[in-house]
């Protein structure tokens, strides 16, 4: 469905209007709204590789209609043998991407040096392969049908519109890691996975306040806020989900901040977005407008997002504490 847009509101184009935002060289300062798709295979179980394929692939083209700046596919989503990268599934989706002018990322057996991975490649959106990242954390069946653990060490992959981490199914138990992901600059992880892992998955955005995207094999494929709340959702009626994240939302505790946040509303009007968790005494401050930062108004304003607002206040604990006089 097209939803027209009015031009007293162009600044939310690139958020909210179906023209698609493509913009491979962004402009240093400006604010990424980030257009995201995610494809199930639920209800596609006992067909061939070669008909999942190409009936993954059919929902994928249907998700193009919202122009995405990325889409994510399953985990292990062709059920095919191991492949070489580049190989013939990454030069499939390569053509979409470069169609499409999209970032794509898949899952699928690699073999490499003689061993065999559960990997997650990522295309950019010139169809050239700009990352891969191979499952840490296998299961045991995994190992013993022969999947060899990736690395331990983890690493972020930088696009046009920022940095995003990966891992795959079974690594959403390792919670510590979804942390170093966040230390190192991660905006929004991928989880290609078998199942959709919903509580963890909204525990782990809540906690680290970063967006995640799972694409799954059997179950809905999800995109969960900074909040852990689900965006969106696939389900019986549409095999996948989208939405576009302003990547400078942040989450803050309302003490000192209830006049500022009037102030910005006052000001701002609805080149920002603010949402109230009333019951949680918090709100998040996110900007929809391409030409400023959610950190500029940050700034302008003297908020403190909650984590800092955390940090501050234990010092002044730690202070009090120790028989000092808090500042």
């Amino acid at each position: 469905m097209r939803y027209p847009c009015l031009p007293a509101l162009s600044f939310l184009l690139a958020a909210f209007c179906l023209a698609p935002p493509v913009d491979a060289n962004p402009i240093p300062g400006r604010n990424s709204i980030v257009r995201v798709v995610t494809v199930t295979q639920d209800m596609l179980q006992g067909r061939s590789p070669d008909e999942l394929v190409s009936s993954t692939l059919e929902r994928l083209n249907q998700a193009a209609s919202f122009h995405p700046d990325i889409a994510c596919l399953p985990e292990l989503f062709t059920r095919k043998a191991a492949e070489a990268v580049p190989g013939p599934t990454t030069e499939r989706l390569s053509a979409w991407a470069r169609t499409h002018s999209s970032y794509v990322l898949f899952g699928m057996k690699t073999k490499t040096d003689g061993k065999v991975y559960n990997s997650a490649i990522l295309i950019d959106r010139q169809g050239r392969i700009a990352g891969q990242y191979n499952k840490i954390h296998p299961t045991e069946n995994e190992i013993k049908e022969g999947t060899h653990p990736g690395d331990t060490e983890l690493r972020v992959f930088e696009t046009d519109f920022g940095t995003i981490g990966i891992q795959i199914c079974f690594d959403v138990n390792w919670w510590d890691n979804w942390k170093r992901l966040k230390q190192s600059g991660a905006k929004i992880v991928f989880l290609p996975s078998a199942y959709p892992a919903a509580t963890q998955l909204a525990a782990l955005a809540l906690t680290n306040q970063f967006y995640i995207v799972s694409s799954t094999n059997a179950g809905p494929s999800k995109i969960f806020d900074i909040t852990g709340k689900a965006l969106a959702s696939s389900g019986k009626h549409e095999h996948w989900a989208a939405a576009a994240l302003p990547l400078g939302k942040r989450l803050f505790e309302t003490d000192f901040h209830t006049g500022k946040v009037r102030q910005i509303q006052q000001k701002y009007g609805s080149r920002v977005e603010v949402v109230w968790y009333n019951e949680d005494d918090w709100f998040t401050l996110a900007s929809l407008d391409p030409e400023l930062t959610t950190e500029q108004v940050i700034a302008e304003f003297a908020l403190t997002p909650l984590d800092d607002y955390r940090a501050r206040a234990t010092r002044v604990i730690d202070v009090a504490r120790a028989g000092g006089a808090a500042k």
